[in-house]
This record gives structure tokens, C-alpha cells and sequence, in this order.
């Protein structure tokens, strides 16, 4: 009988449910689950207490076995409770739906508009955000 409670914490899995505003991205049943948190990135096992936390912009990763899987994710908050990991995001993209190119247009766009203002306003503007 001493087995039967360390066999079943083994064979414990999370159930991933990923949404944003215009839909569900995925639920899908998993090992691990990495979340990019406010204060940094953790993780998530069968088992994990319950909790409710902010997200920012940063990768999902959660686990199959040994195969690890990504997703783009953008802020947000997740709950952790009874093995379900529910994640309520702005923004996220599977992998194969990123527009690279798009995504690089953006990114010198950015760079462009960074170098010609004060890192004093950079700073105002990210508090801002942070606080939004």
C-alpha cells in the first residue's frame, strides 16, 4: 500500500488550458509547465500548490515527456489548481504562426524609434507599461 501514493505522483500530469481574448491556443495534457512571471520565469509540476500570478511578455514551455514545446506569450496571469494550469494571456502564438519577417520589421522599427529618444523617456515609458 506505501506504493501506491509515490506510484500515483508519478503518473501525475497537468492539464495546460492556454486562452487570450479571441480564443483557446491549446489544452493539452503535460509534465511541466515554465511560465515567464513578473519576477522571472517558473515552474510548474503535478502537484504545485495553487497560485494565481502575473505574466509578462516572454516564452511558454511546458513538457511531454522528454520533448519541450514553446509558445510566444505576451502578459497575462495564470492559476495553478488541482494539476490545471489555466493561463489568461493577451497575446500568444504557437511557433508555426509567427511571421518572422513581420516579426524582424517590427523589431528594427523599434530599434529605430529607441535610438532616437532619451533613455531617461525609454525608462518613463517602460515604468509606465509596467504599471499598466
Amino acid at each position: 500500500m506505501a506504493d501506491k501514493p509515490a506510484e500515483a505522483a508519478v503518473l501525475a500530469r497537468l492539464q495546460l488550458v492556454l486562452v487570450t481574448y479571441e480564443k483557446k491556443v491549446l489544452e493539452i495534457e503535460c509534465d511541466e509547465v515554465t511560465l515567464p512571471g513578473k519576477k522571472g520565469y517558473f515552474g510548474i509540476l503535478p502537484g504545485h500548490v495553487g497560485l494565481i500570478a502575473s505574466l509578462k511578455v516572454g516564452e511558454l514551455m511546458y513538457r511531454i515527456g522528454k520533448v519541450e514545446h514553446y509558445l510566444a506569450l505576451s502578459g497575462g496571469f495564470c492559476e495553478v489548481s488541482d494539476d490545471v494550469v489555466t493561463v489568461m494571456a493577451e497575446f500568444a502564438q504557437l511557433p508555426h504562426e509567427i511571421d518572422v519577417a513581420a516579426a524582424e520589421r517590427e523589431q528594427a522599427v523599434a530599434e529605430a524609434v529607441l535610438g532616437s529618444v532619451s533613455g531617461e523617456a525609454v525608462g518613463r515609458a517602460l515604468a509606465k507599461r509596467e504599471g499598466a
